[in-house]
């Protein structure tokens, strides 16, 4: 069954929830304030069943002047407009109001209802119906007028077929399914079922067992979709654009409001600042503050036009910082009102459509003009190639542009792909990133090589994860992984032993002062021999700094003429014939004490402990209790 949704638009008293009635039989008003008082407060719904192929879900929305933000939480969503103007009084003001949030919201069609005719002659009708589309063509929607009544029945039936030629005209443009959404317009609990709220299902479909997110300014909760209804009807799988009523298991009546919203995307989520593109009614000052309408919620929004303008008065790009988070959608909609406006379009001052969602609060607005108005004209293949160069270096993750921009992310994803082999951008599993900055990236990485090679020649170079570490914080752990793999596959860098240096890097043979260190402390050390050295009495032997000694140490035990036990550092010439001694040793005799090691080395426990330790280490020997046997390399 194909859905469609009608929402009414007029002035307070013009017969809107009388002509539902009549067109619908069903008494939208359910509130007791509502029928005492005799005028909409709430939104109100009704199925309008065509036929077994066609469900139109009606949304009654009120008329006073204090209700339209009511008003503009109904419009939201709705693919047809009926304009319901009384012929006695024509266009009023919150005609004209609801008119401008209507065509502000995207709404591309209406049908006009001239009611009460049965209130005024045949000439003002007329009248009241040429001004209404005068109106709607100023407004740049597309409608047409119907002269009837309610009371009498005069021109119901018409009507009837003027509001099925509109439907199926905007049955004819497809929606294109991005994600599943649901603005929550009331929440209730019923006895014996729980939590249930209500809206219109704008997009995608919910099955009855699904887990939803349900996402609010402060607050996110996971509930199910225990029961699904559609204006009444229990059903087992709900399909956009549909009046929808939801009983969700998971979450109480207190934990969800009005403005939040139900969705299975896993990307969404409240934002603060928002960059849109804004259509003015009036002039609006740099700093002045509206009301910022986005399906059923609404948050205080300061207006901040972008490039240095401080009066915009005419469409242009505008960051918007809101006072209460919102949970909004690249591409959504947007009606801004202002307060004690008296003009053509009432107390609506602007709206447009939000451009991003999510931008960047430590990035000007300034600096994203180029960004903005490639997204604004739909230009996918700038759009990213300005997004990677705004990004850079870091990646730009399909999951990231998800829900964020008023391209969808499919577009965006095939634009980025046509840009790659030479093109501005390269690509990763899990993105694209800017070709030139990879390659300013791999420069920085040289660099920082050389740098080191420059502070500690000893070095054999720097380890690979500490290069790898210093360029994440610059450009995330994907990013920084294939710039240094990238550098290694050129050949730009070696590595050995975990270390990367560059492949024009010699050592000390290219450092005068490093050169004569290192000949010097080999000379110690073959000089102490199996007495071994320690680091002070090395630093105090050179005559270099601490951190020097250290590096000339480390390259001693990295070229094999020293080894390193305990915090003594020994010949290894020394040590290769103290193990030929053992060798000898274990020829003649089953075990060696320590003793006999200290007699056979003339060596003092400072030493013999760490040599033996060293020995037992390396398999040369075993040690049983407190002797030592020849071990696996001896047996």
């Amino acid at each position: 069954m194909k859905h469609v949704v009608l929402g009414t638009a007029g002035h307070v008293d013009h017969g809107k929830t009388t002509l539902v009635y009549a067109l619908t039989n069903v008494q939208t008003d359910r509130l007791p304030e509502e029928q005492r008082r005799g005028i909409t407060i709430e939104l109100g719904f009704a199925p309008w069943r065509i036929d077994d192929d066609l469900l139109i879900s009606v949304i009654d929305a009120p008329g006073h002047r204090k209700l339209v933000h009511h008003m503009i939480a109904g419009a939201s969503g709705i693919d047809v407009v009926m304009l319901v103007v009384a012929a006695d009084e024509g266009v009023m003001p919150q005609t004209r109001e609801h008119i401008a949030a209507c065509r502000l919201l995207g709404v591309q069609r209406a049908v006009i209802a001239i009611t009460k005719a049965d209130r005024a002659d045949e000439e003002l009708a007329e009248m009241a119906a040429e001004e209404a589309k005068d109106l709607l063509q100023e407004q740049g929607i597309t409608s047409s007028a119907v002269v009837c009544s309610a009371k009498t029945g005069q021109g119901i039936d018409a009507l009837r077929k003027a509001v099925l030629a509109a439907v199926a005209k905007s049955l004819q443009t497809p929606r294109r399914v991005l994600r599943t959404r649901l603005s929550i317009d009331r929440v209730f609990s019923v006895k014996g079922a729980g939590t249930v709220v209500t809206g219109t299902l704008v997009e995608g479909a919910i099955n009855v067992g699904e887990t939803l997110r349900v996402i609010g300014p402060n607050r996110e909760l996971s509930a199910s979709a225990r029961g699904l209804h559609v204006h009444g009807d229990s059903c087992e799988r709900a399909q956009a654009p549909t009046r929808l009523a939801i009983n969700l298991a998971g979450v109480a009546v207190k934990d969800v409001a009005r403005g939040d919203i139900l969705t299975t995307d896993p990307c969404v989520r409240p934002t603060r600042i928002l960059d849109v593109w804004l259509t003015p009614e009036h002039p609006l000052r740099r700093g002045s503050e509206a009301t910022i309408f986005v399906g059923t919620a609404r948050s205080v929004a300061k207006i901040q036009p972008i490039g240095g303008i401080h009066l915009l008065d005419t469409d242009g790009l505008v960051r918007l910082r809101l006072h209460t988070p919102l949970v909004v959608f690249g591409g959504d909609r947007f009606v801004l009102r202002g307060a004690l406006v008296d003009g053509p379009t009432g107390a609506v001052v602007g709206g447009g459509v939000i451009l991003d969602a999510h931008p960047p609060a430590n990035l000007r607005a300034s600096k994203r003009v180029a960004l903005l108005m490639a997204l604004h004209h739909d230009a996918a293949a700038e759009a990213i190639t300005l997004l990677a160069a705004e990004q850079q270096p870091r990646l730009v993750t399909a999951q990231a542009m998800a829900s964020r921009f008023n391209i969808d992310v499919e577009t965006l994803s095939a634009a980025a792909n046509t840009l790659l082999d030479g093109g501005p951008l390269m690509t990763m599993a899990e993105g694209w990133v800017s070709r030139g900055a990879v390659d300013t990236l791999a420069q920085r990485a040289l660099k920082t090589v050389a740098q080191h090679h420059r502070a500690e020649p000893l070095d054999p170079g720097l380890r690979r994860q500490t290069l790898r570490e210093q360029l994440t914080t610059q450009a995330g752990a994907n990013v920084a992984a294939m710039v240094v793999q990238r550098l290694l596959d050129a050949g730009a860098l070696v590595m050995a032993d975990n270390c990367v240096r560059l492949a024009s890097f010699k050592g000390a043979d290219a450092n005068p002062q490093a050169r004569q260190a290192l000949a010097n402390a080999s000379q110690r050390l073959t000089a102490a021999a199996l007495q071994g050295i320690t680091e002070g009495a090395m630093n105090e032997a050179l005559g270099v700094p601490p951190k020097q000694v250290r590096a000339v140490l480390a390259a001693l035990v990295r070229s094999g003429q020293a080894i390193h036990v305990a915090n003594i550092w020994f010949d290894a010439v020394a040590v290769k014939e103290l193990q030929s001694q053992l060798v000898a040793h274990f020829q003649q005799e089953s075990s060696l004490t320590i003793a006999q090691f200290k007699t056979l080395t003339g060596l003092g426990r400072r030493q013999s402990i760490p040599l033996l330790e060293y020995f037992d280490a390396t398999k040369v020997t075993k040690r049983q209790g407190s002797e030592r046997v020849p071990g696996a390399k001896l047996s």
